[in-house]
């Protein structure tokens, strides 16, 4: 399969979700399924969590929103990938957080290619493309936004 075409391709977050899948399966030869997605305003440092025993990954709109604006589509969409394959480990049992981001490294690499921006982002750590705001305002809606179907169809985040 061609991961790269694929998620260039993607226009939701089911879909790049569904690669994630994909190359977990690929790579590690694990599955899991039943999860979902929330976006919620969370401080800069985080840029998602899923909690052990759940079945939801959030995702930080801050930074995903701070992405979006200063990256491409296609870059955003990179973004992303890394984020979920990051907590879709997480809920495959990979608890270790040094062990998931090289982890994520070592998959994003095997399905995107060293080049890639996935793969750039998982071996750097997203501090290396956006850097914190200076002037934290509190944001007026802080609680989670449940993404129906694990696609976004109604909102734009990606381009």
């Amino acid at each position: 399969m061609d991961f790269e075409k694929k998620l260039e391709e993607s226009e939701s977050f089911a879909e790049i979700f569904e690669l994630v899948k994909k190359s977990a399966q690929e790579t590690l030869e694990k599955r899991r399924d039943g999860l979902m997605l929330a976006l919620q305003y969370l401080p800069e440092n985080l840029g998602a969590y899923y909690g052990l025993g759940s079945n939801f990954i959030v995702m930080n709109k801050v930074l995903l929103e701070k992405f979006r604006d200063s990256y491409s589509a296609g870059e955003t969409k990179a973004y992303i990938f890394s984020v979920l394959l990051h907590e879709y480990l997480h809920s495959l049992g990979y608890v270790d957080e040094e062990f998931a981001r090289a982890l994520t490294y070592q998959v994003s690499k095997a399905v995107l290619g060293e080049d890639h921006m996935s793969t750039r982002i998982s071996k750097h750590g997203i501090g290396a493309f956006i850097s914190p705001s200076r002037n934290v305002k509190e944001q007026e809606h802080e609680g989670l936004e449940v993404v129906d179907s694990f696609t976004m169809e109604h909102i734009t985040y990606i381009g």
